[in-house]
């Protein structure tokens, strides 16, 4: 379904029954990577994905902010009448969260930041492939966001986990105009002086092999937030819950209270 918010159209999805759950996807993503969350946790919450501006099937403005997409999400929270919710986002995702987290407090009851970072010039993704200028030139767009999905695992990452995130991922690839919109969105903000206010019981995971947000941003972030338990996955990278899922589910099931399975 569509839901209308500060003039745009938000595309989401909510299934399942209970307490709500949100969960907010990363850069050039869309709320089809939440495919395996969505299967574990619709039997125990009210689950609602959606597809932020800029992504997915939601409306593409030429411009647009991080702001934008706090304000956004407030918005969406509003209409559906879900708060306080408990909130989960994953790079990109984990920024809007902790937006919405610090500005609005009482918004949020529980706070999941999956490969964060609290501040940076520009996103993560423009960095990595900045730093590696030479060996992206000549590129197709494609194959740049290839390239750089590659780097984001880890070196143990199995051959079969990389093929199913690339290809989900490139199957939702923005084109090239939208995925710079979407870049520029992240350039330059700073929660730092901000999340002290998160009164959310908060968890942060990251990967010790992320090269995006590496741990030291994670473990920032994790410093900041008051109540704030800090879980880092050995031998993997950008995607834990996708390279490392024993243990990513382990940790994220104890925190959310509901029973661990395989």
């Amino acid at each position: 379904m569509y839901v209308k918010v500060n003039g745009i159209d938000i595309h989401v999805e909510i299934q399942g029954a209970g307490a709500p759950l949100v969960l907010v996807h990363g850069l050039g993503a869309s709320l089809r990577v939440w495919q395996a969350d969505v299967a574990r946790y619709a039997p125990h919450f009210r689950l609602m994905t959606y597809d932020a501006r800029g992504h997915g099937k939601s409306s593409r403005p030429a411009r647009y902010t991080l702001q934008d997409h706090i304000e956004d999400l407030r918005a969406l929270l509003d209409t559906m009448g879900d708060g306080p919710v408990t909130l989960l986002g994953a790079s990109m995702g984990s920024y809007i969260a902790q937006g919405l987290a610090s500005r609005y407090p009482a918004s949020v009851s529980k706070l999941v930041l999956v490969a964060p970072k609290c501040h940076g010039a520009t996103s993560s993704s423009a960095r990595i492939l900045a730093e590696h200028a030479d060996a992206v030139a000549g590129m197709t767009h494609r194959e740049r966001q290839a390239f750089l999905l590659d780097k984001a695992f880890s070196s143990a990452a199995p051959a079969s986990v990389r093929e199913a995130v690339l290809a989900l991922e490139l199957s939702d690839l923005l084109d090239e105009q939208a995925m710079a919109a979407a870049s520029d969105a992240l350039a330059g903000f700073d929660f730092r002086q901000m999340l002290p206010r998160v009164s959310a019981s908060t968890l942060v995971i990251c990967g010790r092999d992320d090269i995006l947000n590496p741990p030291q941003a994670a473990q920032e972030c994790a410093a900041l937030i008051p109540d704030c338990r800090y879980v880092e996955i050995a031998d993997a990278g950008h995607f834990p819950g996708a390279e490392a899922p024993d243990r990513y589910y382990a940790a994220l099931d104890a925190f959310l209270g509901v029973p661990s399975r395989p």
